[in-house]
C-alpha cells in the first residue's frame, strides 16, 4: 500500500505536522507494508494553476515546470492520499489550495478513481466551527466527482491547547490511523 501525505502547513513543526505524525505512527503500525512519503507543501515550489488546459489540449501533462512535475508521478501511484491541514480563514492554507487546484492536470482517465482521501485539520477556534464543515464538504465534492473514497476525517481545535500538548489528541489521531484501511 502506497500512502502520499501532504503536510499543508507553513509550519514545518507546527500543530498540523504533529497531528499527522501521530496518524501516520498508528497507520504505520497496523499496515507494516506501507509506503508512506510525506510532503511538505510550504517547502515546495508549486504556481497556481493558470486554467489554460494546456495539461487537456497537450501531452495531458501540466504545462507549468515546478514541483508537481516531480509529485505528479507519486499522487499516481499512491493508494491512499491523505492531506493535513490548518484552517485559515474557514479553508484549507494557500499551500494546500495551490496544491489542489493543481491536481486538475490529472483529472482525466480515471486516474483518482478508486483511491481513498483521509483529511486532517487543525483549528483555532471551539466546536462547532463552520470552517471544517466548509473544508468537509469541499472534499466530499471533490472525492465524488474524481471517484474517490473519503475514507477518514478528524479535526481538532489547537487554540485552546496545542497537539504537542494534548495526549486525548494524539491518541485518538493514532487510533484512527490504527483503523484497518483495505
Amino acid at each position: 500500500m502506497k500512502v502520499l501525505a501532504m503536510q499543508g502547513s507553513p509550519k514545518k513543526s507546527g500543530n498540523t505536522a504533529i497531528l499527522l505524525k501521530h496518524y501516520l505512527l498508528g497507520l504505520e503500525e497496523i499496515h507494516n507494508d506501507a509506503e508512506i512519503k510525506v510532503i511538505n507543501l510550504a517547502e515546495k515550489n508549486i504556481q497556481s494553476c493558470m486554467g489554460c488546459d494546456g495539461c487537456r489540449n497537450s501531452k495531458r501533462k501540466c504545462v507549468i515546470m515546478d514541483d508537481m512535475q516531480e509529485i505528479y508521478p507519486d499522487i499516481l501511484g499512491a493508494d491512499i492520499l491523505i492531506l493535513a491541514s490548518p484552517i485559515y480563514w474557514w479553508n484549507i492554507t494557500a499551500q494546500a489550495k495551490q496544491f489542489i487546484d493543481r491536481l486538475y492536470a490529472l483529472n482525466f482517465n480515471n486516474n483518482f478513481k478508486g483511491k481513498k482521501f483521509v483529511l486532517l485539520t487543525t483549528y483555532g477556534d471551539e466546536d462547532p466551527n463552520s470552517g471544517t464543515n466548509i473544508i468537509k464538504n469541499m472534499f466530499n465534492d471533490i472525492c465524488d466527482y474524481l471517484g474517490m473514497h473519503f475514507i477518514q476525517y478528524y479535526g481538532v481545535c489547537s487554540g485552546t491547547i496545542s497537539v504537542q500538548d494534548n495526549p486525548k489528541t494524539q491518541n485518538d489521531v493514532y487510533q484512527l490511523g490504527k483503523t484497518k484501511i483495505s
